[in-house]
């Protein structure tokens, strides 16, 4: 393996350059040799990093899934209760949905995927995919405990509540971002996602 594999800067660097370079040009459009040239590094390093441009592009799509849900994985004794989780979570997520740069990715995605409908598949693996098998796995574990639910979930049911939960957080916010409606006030998206929890918490 590469010594240069190993160093986080290089890593940053070049999926830092690789989100600015596929928003600039589009997934199709975009090149190795621009990201490696933003990034300030050669082409083969970014070959010791990453196998080709897709899974480039699909590591920026899970590196900001695996920051959002890093409270689903903290010990129980750390992350507090669920209600607490799930509001750090909904927060958070519904705020990263909506950072233009989010927004930037998520148009990316979709229309990229016209052309690579594998690529929309693997994208959605490693973004919302994989953020609603984080939460399914933490409501079926605090069901067991009595945490904010009434009583033990079936994988199913938890796998339908995560789901929900995170479909009820893109509601109409996410539409307006992309069609570039100004969003509503802070207070109002806070409560708003209480609004979500609660009716999550009573729905199971």
């Amino acid at each position: 393996m590469p010594a240069e594999k190993s160093r986080p800067d290089k890593h940053d660097a070049i999926t830092r350059a690789a989100s600015e370079t596929f928003l600039a040009e589009g997934f199709d459009r975009a090149s190795l040799d621009q990201i490696a040239q933003r990034a300030g590094v050669s082409k083969q390093t970014i070959y010791s990093h990453f196998a080709d441009k897709q899974a480039l592009f699909l590591a920026i799509c899970s590196e900001l899934t695996e920051k959002l849900t890093i409270p689903l994985r903290q010990p129980a004794s750390e992350a507090g209760d669920l209600r607490t989780i799930l509001l750090r979570l909904g927060e958070d997520a519904l705020a990263m949905m909506l950072h233009p740069a989010s927004l930037d990715l998520h148009r990316l995605i979709v229309g990229a995927s016209a052309r690579f409908p594998e690529l929309g598949q693997a994208a959605y693996e490693a973004g919302a995919g994989h953020m609603i098998t984080e939460l399914s796995a933490l409501l079926a574990q605090r069901s067991r405990s009595g945490d904010g639910l009434p009583r033990p979930l079936a994988r199913e049911e938890a796998d339908r509540l995560a789901e929900q939960f995170i479909g009820m957080l893109r509601g109409f916010h996410q539409v307006r971002g992309l069609l570039g409606i100004a969003p509503v006030p802070d207070t109002e998206r806070r409560a708003y996602v209480a609004a979500c929890v609660d009716l999550l918490l009573r729905a199971a």
